[in-house]
Formats: structure tokens, sequence, C-alpha cells
């Protein structure tokens, strides 16, 4: 019986021997790694959004190629970036937003451990889904902003002197207008909430309006020269003037095109209010309307497939829209008042105009052509006018 014990002793012994290692006492995994240094570091990305209107969507952290969403006042970690110096950049910003100081920010990433950086935002105030009049329902013209179907009136101007002529940029965060507080009508800007005044020039004419280029970049209006009104154009921080019609005619009513290539206005060069365009730096006039009418006050719709202008071809002011070429021509509005200055709605389909057809000038809404129901959106005994739809829905 001795022979199967010492087998039975040899086999436990080698059992022993596998499981120690050779020596006894080495180590079980030739590939233990629990002493490596990390090669990879992290940066903690932070946004804090403030302002109105902030933007809901967030935006997007890149850095050293890793990219993550984070929310407008949230938090993020990229991980697994090389040592060394990245960019994190904020992207996906909305228009009205700007980042305070830089972006791209440059981080030093270290291996093994986590650098944090900072983004704040500001967003600007947005006249979306609104409208902009003036009136004087407090005693002297003021300008106004309303929801579009005439609700929740907000005065963005009060002082003693007038204001009109309100025309808001195309991202929705400036409005330009008239004010004569100086004797004479200037044109000034503001923020979207009224705040933030600024003069850009003097003089202009009461009875015209003015209009922004697609960038939000210029704006072009109507100054008095030489005993006449030409059309103007100016940088929206109020350098760079440059005149852009040049005749013995009145022009007024200038509007920018959707795709900044064409500027509509009116003209009496021919002996009568007519229809113009122009390039933006006033070479290259052609005539749109040739009647004996009175034809101004042209606005191309959003698409640019339409203009709507005001005209007194029927006996009195009414609204209408006609092709780009001035083919085409549609009558809109159909009574025995004064109806003019006609604004689009950003889709194209339903157009703002002032008429006085129930005894005082009011605002009132209508399909783009001509169908459907009026609705009366300033129903009071106060003088509104000069309305204009924001571009921003």
């Amino acid at each position: 019986m001795k022979r199967p014990i010492q087998l039975a002793t040899l086999f436990l012994t080698i059992l022993l021997v596998a499981a120690c290692g050779d020596d006894g006492h080495g180590p079980t995994n030739g590939n233990n790694n629990d002493n490596d240094e990390p090669t990879t570091g992290a940066v903690e990305v932070a946004t804090n959004s403030t302002g109105d209107d902030i933007d809901g969507d967030g935006y997007t952290v890149t850095a050293g190629g890793a990219s993550q969403s984070v929310s407008s006042s949230g938090t993020v970690i990229l991980a697994g970036l090389s040592e060394g110096d990245v960019d994190a950049k904020l992207t996906g910003i909305a228009g009205n937003c700007s980042v305070n100081g830089s972006n791209p920010q440059t981080v030093t990433i270290t291996a093994g451990d986590t650098t944090s950086t900072s983004f704040d935002v500001n967003c600007e105030t947005v006249a979306d889904g609104q409208i902009a009049f003036n009136s004087n329902r407090d005693g002297d013209p003021e300008i106004f902003l309303m929801n579009t179907d005439g609700s929740s009136p907000t005065k963005l101007t009060d002082n003693t002197t007038q204001d009109g002529a309100p025309t808001i940029s195309p991202d929705g965060t400036k409005i330009a207008f008239l004010n004569d507080g100086s004797g004479s009508f200037e044109l000034f800007v503001m923020d979207a909430d009224g705040s933030n005044v600024q003069q850009l020039a003097s003089p202009v004419p009461a009875t015209s309006y003015v209009s922004w280029s697609p960038d939000n970049s210029t704006i072009a209006y109507a100054k008095p020269q030489g005993g006449n009104n030409e059309i103007y154009k100016i940088n929206a921080d109020g350098s760079g003037e440059q005149r852009l019609t040049n005749n013995n005619a009145a022009d007024l009513y200038p509007h920018w095109s959707p795709d900044g290539s064409k500027i509509l206005y009116t003209s009496d060069i021919d002996g009568d209010a007519e229809i113009y365009t122009m390039n933006p730096d006033g070479t290259g006039r052609q005539q749109l309307t040739n009647d004996t009418d009175r034809n101004m006050q042209p606005r191309w719709s959003p698409d640019g497939s339409k203009i709507a202008f005001t005209s007194n071809r029927s006996g009195n002011n009414e609204v209408y829209t006609m092709n780009p070429d001035g083919s085409g021509v549609q009558q809109v509005t159909n009574s025995s008042a004064n109806d003019q200055r006609a604004s689009w709605s950003p889709d194209g389909s339903e157009l703002v105009f002032d008429t006085d057809r129930n005894g005082n000038a009011e605002i009132y809404k209508i399909n783009a052509d001509g169908s459907g129901t009026l609705v009366n959106l300033t129903a009071n005994s106060a003088f509104e006018s000069y309305a204009h739809w924001s571009p921003m829905e």
C-alpha cells in the first residue's frame, strides 16, 4: 500500500508548486499592470448661460478630438485626452447668444488628472413671434411689441418725443426706429427689449421706414439731401454711411431683398411714385411699376417670390402684391379706407397693414392672397401704424 500513498503525495506536491510558481513564492501572472502610470487625462467643462431667451437646446463641447452635448447651464467631462495643450470649444450657440471671453479656450491636459474650465454665455432678448408698431395710446407716439394675435402689447420706448417706424432685425435682437427728440427725425437702434438705445444717423424723413440687410450688418434708410430725399445705407454700429441714389427725385421706403442682392425703393424720378430695385451699391436701377398711379412702400416676401406694395390705382390706397419683375399684380385689400404699409409674416402666408377703415388708424391682419377674415389687432381709439412683423418665428 506504500506506492499509492507515495504517488498521491507526489501529485499534491506538483499541484502546490504550480499554484505558487516555480520557486513557490513568485507572481501568478507575468502581465500584472497594477503599477502602470496613466497616459491620458480629462477636462471638465462647465457652462453658465444668463440673460433672456436662453438657448434651450444647449451646446456642444469639443476638446482634443472628443465632443459631448452640454445643457445651457451644466457640466460635462471629456476623458481619454492626450497630455498637452488642447482647445476646448463651445459650438451650437444660438444667434442671440455669445460667449463672454475666449472661445476656444486652451487647457493643459495632465495624465491622470482632470482639468477644469468654464464658458459664460450671455443671451439677448429676441423679438420672435411678435409685431412691432407705433402707437399714441399713452398720449404720444411710442414703440410697442405685441403678439401676432394682438395680445400682450409691451411698450419699449417711454419719452415725450415721437418714436415711430420700428423695424426688427433679421435675427430679432435689434429694432431700428425713428425719433424726433432733436427737433427733426433721426435714426436709432435699440435692443429688442428697448434697452441700449444708440443714434446712427440724422436727419431722416418722418414718412419713410428703414430696412436691415439680411446679415444684420447694415441699415438702408432715406435722408433729405439737396431739397429731396435720397437712399443711404449705414453700418449697424453707425459707421460707413454711403449714399446710394443721387437725383432730383424723392427716393423713399428702401427694403432689402432676402438674399441681399437688391434693394427695393420708391421714387418719383419719372414724375410720379413708382417702385424700383437697385444693387446694394446703388447701381443697376430697374423700374418695376410704370403707370400714372402712386405706387410705394414695397416690401419683399420672406422667400423673395413676391413684393407687397401700396397703390392708389383703384382710387384710394390699397395693398397689392406682384412678382419681383413687376408682373402678376394682385389686389389684397378692398375698402374705401386707406390701406397701406404692409409687412409679411415669416412664412409669407399673411400680411399686417395700417388702415383707417374704422375711423382711426389701426393695424389689421389678412391672408397674403386677400382671402379669409380680416382681424383687427389693435382695436382701440389710439392711432396705431407702421406695423413690422418680426422675421423670427
